[in-house]
Order: C-alpha cells, then structure tokens, then sequence
C-alpha cells in the first residue's frame, strides 16, 4: 500500500489553525510597556481545541523575539495531580527553569526557592489548610491555626508571598519577568482545578510575573459549582463561573472552532495516508470542528485502511461505509453503541434523514417485532436535521452492506 503514516496527537510545532490571530496579540500584551503586573491571560477551549498548540506557539515566539527577556516556566498540574499542594511543585519546576538559564543569573533565586521547598516539604505552613489543598476562604483559619502552633506574629502564608515577590523583583532587577505557562487543567479533577486556581491568586499575584493558563471553561464551572455547593447563592449561582474568573485572570482568550470551511483545508494539511482522502467528501461535512478529534478519525481511518488492505475477508467492504462508521464511532459514541446494539437504526436514520420514512407514528416500523418500539424511539431521537453526522446518513447505502455490517463492527471494534 505504499508509505503509511499516522498523525501526532501531541502539540503542533507549526501553525496549521492560524493561530498567529491569537499568538501576536498575546505577544503584544506581554511585552507592552503599559502592561501592568501581575497579569494572568485564560485560554479557554474545549478539549482537543488547540490550546496546548497555541501555548507552545506563543512560547516559542516569546523566545525567539525576546531572547533573556522571559523566564518561561512550563507547568502541567495534571502530571502532579496526586500532590497534597499543588503550589509545591509548581514552585519545584520554578526551581529548576531558574537554574536551567543559559545566562546562569538565576543561581541565587534557585537556592533560595529550594529553601522555601525544604520548609514546606516540612509542614511548616501549608499542610495546616484542608489537609494540604490551599483555599481563599480558608486562609484565616489556616493563619490562626497557625499563630497558635507556632506563636508567631505573622503567618508563614504572608511570608511567602513577600518571600516570592523579592525573588521575582530580584529577577526583573536581571532584566526578565517570569511567565508561567499551565497547561492540561482540563485533565485534572475540577476541585484540583479550583484549588490551583486560588493557590495562583494567593502567592502568584506578583509584581513582574504573568501567567497563561489554558482550561476549558465548562470544567471551571464545575468545580466552583462542586467546591460551594453549600452555599446559599440564590440567582447568583448562574454567575458565579463568570465572576470568578473576573476576579482571577485579566483578560480571557476563547479559542474559536474551526469554521466549516477550514475543516477539509486543515485535514489536507496533515499529512493523511491515502486511505483518507478520497474519503474527505463524504467525511469532511460531518466532522467535529475540533483538531484533536479530526486527528482520531484520521489515525483510525488510516490504520482500518491497512487492516482491510491486509484481510482478505475485508476486501470486499466499502471505504465510504468504514469512513462513515468511523467518525460515528469517535465523534458521536452514544449513537454508535445504539447502532452496535441496534444495527438496523442505520438504515432507518438513512430513510429518516431522507424523508422517506416518516417519524409520526410507528406505522413503518409494524412487522419488526420486539424491534419496533427501541427502533422507533431511536430513530426520532437521533434523526434531527441540524446534527453533524447528518451528513452521514446521505445515500449512505447501509441497506446494501446489511449482512456484512457484522464484519464492519469487528473490523473497527466496539
């Protein structure tokens, strides 16, 4: 079959989204002479959106352009997720970004971030909040706690923050402003989110430090909805999301999904194997307007296209059919186990969708025995207009590959 290639799921080095749209303006703001700090930027998007691109873009730019000028500190809270604090770690990669710099300016402010760790490695400070996890509305207790324990005047949490803000004065002093870069939050538990989140506005709101932080917003939501479900917010509860993030990052970014028209010109982009374009015709119209899951079809696509080349038994199927049951199974799961249990509803949504097969009543649906009521409910449920696979179910000719829709489903699995 020639060269066979998959695509990567990890962060693109190349700009395939045109992504400099959000990348230069970013950069602006960031080296801005009237830009204030502290200054935290949100890039908000859903799953497989193409933050994580974009962060890498904008870091890369930030270095190239503005060479000794940032400290770009990369952080996945998602890799330290079993950690009581997350500030631990995240203090621990500023650690070892300021002794990794090429200048070798930052050796002092490396072994004094050390210190800091050693000390709350040693529960002298945050370990008295909620077992570990730092929380605003928790910071007096903690502070009491504290006083009490230790008899000091001023608590170790305020010592910090000052502790941090001499550090990141003493790098500026150096010529460089620090930037954190946090990604993958929408792996994490949403309550890990939130606790990050306040952990950030406690000790990183500093002078000549900014943070980008990229999230999808519906898994913020949730975790504030989780973490004060206790409290009484009446009608405040719909604009609760909306008012902490106000509150915690000065200028939100939303990534805008691809527009339909861009959909066939970024899977050309890739480097598809020829099982997937001539294909693009039938798929391109209902594939989700999300890289990450147009890069799923394609691998699939790829790989079902070798497995068939090298069975014999599976010569025989159709390409559209494969490509077709494939976006179904990745973009739209719930309608593909339906399918899997119900294989018939592929021919009925064909009709539905057609217009041949009228949804009022169950009529066209007599002599199907114990099928005809899940088929019947079924179809009204998934034949909607307006969905994306619609364009699936278009002179799809599933009636014709009934016998061996059996051998379709082993082929691409369940």
């Amino acid at each position: 079959m020639g060269e066979f290639s998959v695509v990567t799921d990890a962060p693109a080095r190349t700009d395939l989204l045109n992504f400099d749209r959000y990348v230069d303006p970013l950069l602006a703001v960031l080296t801005g002479q009237y830009t204030e700090t502290p200054f935290t930027v949100g890039i908000f998007g859903p799953w497989g959106s193409g933050k994580s691109t974009l962060l890498g873009l904008l870091r890369r730019k930030l270095e190239s352009g503005y060479p000794g000028q940032f400290l770009a500190v990369d952080f996945n809270p998602w890799v330290h997720r079993k950690e009581p604090n997350m500030l631990v770690p995240l203090l621990d990669v500023l650690r070892e970004t300021l002794g990794q710099d090429p200048k070798k300016r930052f050796g002092q402010s490396a072994a004094k971030i050390a210190t800091i760790l050693l000390k709350l490695g040693a529960d002298v400070v945050l370990r008295h909040v909620t077992a570990g996890a730092v929380s605003l509305e928790k910071l007096t207790q903690a502070e009491e706690a504290y006083h009490k324990e230790r008899g000091e005047v001023r608590s170790e949490m305020r010592k910090l923050h000052g502790t941090l803000q001499q550090l990141a004065n003493g790098i500026a002093g150096q010529g460089a402003h620090i930037v954190f870069f946090i990604d993958d939050l929408d792996r994490c538990a949403p309550l890990e989110i939130i606790d990050l989140l306040e952990a950030i506005k406690l000790f990183l709101d500093l002078q000549h430090v900014f943070v980008i932080l990229a999230a999808d917003k519906e898994v913020i939501d949730r975790g504030i909805e989780v973490k004060y479900k206790d409290f009484e917010l009446g009608e405040r509860k719909s604009a609760l999301g909306a008012e902490y993030i106000e509150k915690m990052i000065q200028l939100p970014l939303h990534l805008f999904p691809l527009h339909p028209s861009q959909v066939r010109s970024y899977v050309e982009t890739l480097p598809p194997p020829a099982a997937v374009l001539p294909r693009l015709d039938v798929i391109a119209p209902a594939l989700a307007p999300n890289p990450r899951k147009i890069k799923r079809v394609v691998n699939m696509l790829a790989v079902a296209g070798r497995i068939q080349h090298a069975s014999p038994a599976l010569h025989a199927l159709s390409a559209d059919i494969v490509a077709r049951l494939v976006v179904l199974q990745v973009q739209h799961p719930d309608l593909y186990a339906q399918i899997l249990r119900y294989p018939l509803l592929l021919e009925k949504l064909e009709l539905a969708f057609a217009g041949t097969l009228k949804l009022e009543n169950d009529r066209d649906f007599a002599g199907l025995g114990e099928l005809r009521e899940p088929l019947y409910r079924l179809s009204k449920l998934y034949c909607k207009p307006g969905a994306l696979y619609a364009p699936l179910f278009n002179q799809a000719g599933f009636a014709q590959v009934r016998t061996d829709l059996p051998l379709y489903f082993s082929m691409l699995g369940r």
